[in-house]
This record gives C-alpha cells, structure tokens and sequence, in this order.
C-alpha cells in the first residue's frame, strides 16, 4: 500500500512536471531569438517550479554541500549521472549553464526544443575525432562567453550500485583549454531511480568538489581524478536505508531488484 501511495503522489508529479517542461520549452522556441537572459530565466523558473512539485507532492528534498568550493569563473562540471534529478537540479547551482548532450537528444519534441534554445553542444559520438574536436572548440567558445559546462562523463544514467568508466571527453577539453574541473557527487538515483515512476520520499544529499586544475596534466590525470573522487565520495553519502528498500544489497555492484 505504500508503494501505492507513493505511485499516486509521483502520478501528480509527473503530470504537474510535464505541463511545466512543454510550456517552458513552447515558451524558450518561441524566444529563441530574444536575449539569452530571458532563456535562463525561462529556465530558473521551470527548476524552481520543477524542484517545489517533487517536494510537495514526493516529499523530495536535497541538501547541497561544498558550495564554498564553486570557482568565481568559467569551470566545468563533471557530475555523476544516475537519475533524471540532477538533469533538473543542477543548473540551479551552477548558472548560466550549458550542457554537452548527444545530438539525437535535440531531436527529442519539447525536450530537444529546449536544448536548442539554450545552445546546448550537440555531439555526434559516432563521428570519433571530429565530434571531440568540435566538443572542444564549442567548449571553449561558451566558457569565454561566462558559461559553465555540464557533462556527464559516464555518459548515461548508472543504476544505484552499478559503475561505468568514465568517458575522457570533459577532460581533454580541460587539458586544451585550461578551465578547471569541478566534480560533483549526489545520491538522486537512490530516490529518483532510472525509469522508476515512483519518486521515494528523502533528502539528496549533493557534494561539490574542490576544483581540479588541468596544468601539467593529462587528460587521462584529469578523468581519473575526477572517477576516483567522485566514485568515493559517492559510496560515502550513500543511503543504505534506502538501498535496501530498492532491493539492492550494500556493497554488491549490481542492479538488480529495482522496480523500473
């Protein structure tokens, strides 16, 4: 019956959260030639409306640690990636942001809309070298105009409990222009799992990193810094409380159990 409960809150969430992300999205097309401070706070708006819907209705919280930490200029965010919260979240503490997305994603209707309009990097993996090469300059191009990259470097979302190497993307853009990496560790998916419909009620707890500066590094330096901070830190602030419910044993590097 609880699990009920919690299907029927999610339920007004979700309904709650899809009207918020198509009228934000119809509004950012219908914008996209004006100013992009008038994008960003389409944007504020539909994080802050978003973030108060899961509160209210899934009793979701979250409680951010290390703000000290956050550089004056531009850096790049490297964040773990096992929910659709951090998608949501994180731009409200690193803004303006802009995110490194795979291109087939812009072609998603709202969703994409709003990655356009907000000149998101679209990336074609598939193309090898030229898409790094264009990660690169594109990279650049928008930290010097003041923005803050946001990649996920496992590129996709990892269960509770499950690893995935981290990707050198992020970090060879560090090597080749300079800008710091800030890592970010959080533990959304253990309450916002990769295709649950239910929202577990809780506080997500996100840590930020101190800067990670790329001189006389490597980006294979840079990624391993980033994978080894990120992976412990993220198994320290780990809910075993809520691992357990979700069916997954502490220690185990698996999965299996949740309800997707």
């Amino acid at each position: 019956m609880y699990k009920f409960w919690l299907g029927i809150r999610s339920t007004f969430f979700w309904l709650l959260f899809m009207v918020g992300t198509v009228v934000t999205a119809l509004l950012l097309s219908i914008f996209i030639a004006a100013p992009l401070s008038w994008r960003i706070t389409f944007i504020r708006f539909w994080i802050n409306f978003s973030l108060a819907m899961l509160h209210l209705f899934c009793g979701l919280k979250y409680r951010v640690e290390g703000l000290e930490n956050i550089p004056q200029h531009g850096f790049i965010v490297m964040s773990k990636h096992s929910s659709t919260w951090e998608t949501i979240a994180l731009q409200k503490f690193f803004d303006p942001m802009v995110w490194v997305v795979k291109r087939e994603l812009t072609r998603i209707p709202f969703f994409g809309w709003g990655l356009v309009a907000m000149n998101a990097i679209a990336i074609d993996r598939g193309t090898g070298r030229k898409a790094i090469k264009q990660l690169v300059v594109e990279s650049k191009k928008r930290m010097d105009e003041g923005r803050i990259l946001m990649l996920f470097p496992e590129g996709t979302r990892v269960l509770p409990g499950e690893k995935k190497p981290f990707k050198h993307g992020g970090a060879i853009v560090s090597e080749k222009t300079g800008y710091a990496v800030l890592p970010v560790a959080h533990n959304a998916g253990e309450y916002w799992p990769r295709h649950s419909w239910i929202k577990w009620p809780g506080t997500v707890r996100v840590v930020i990193g101190e800067p990670i500066n790329p001189e006389g590094k490597k980006a294979e330096q840079i990624i391993n810094a980033v994978e080894t901070w990120v992976t412990a830190k993220c198994e320290e602030i780990s809910d075993h409380q809520q691992l357990e419910r979700l069916g997954i044993s502490v220690g185990v590097s698996t999965g299996a159990g949740l309800d997707d």
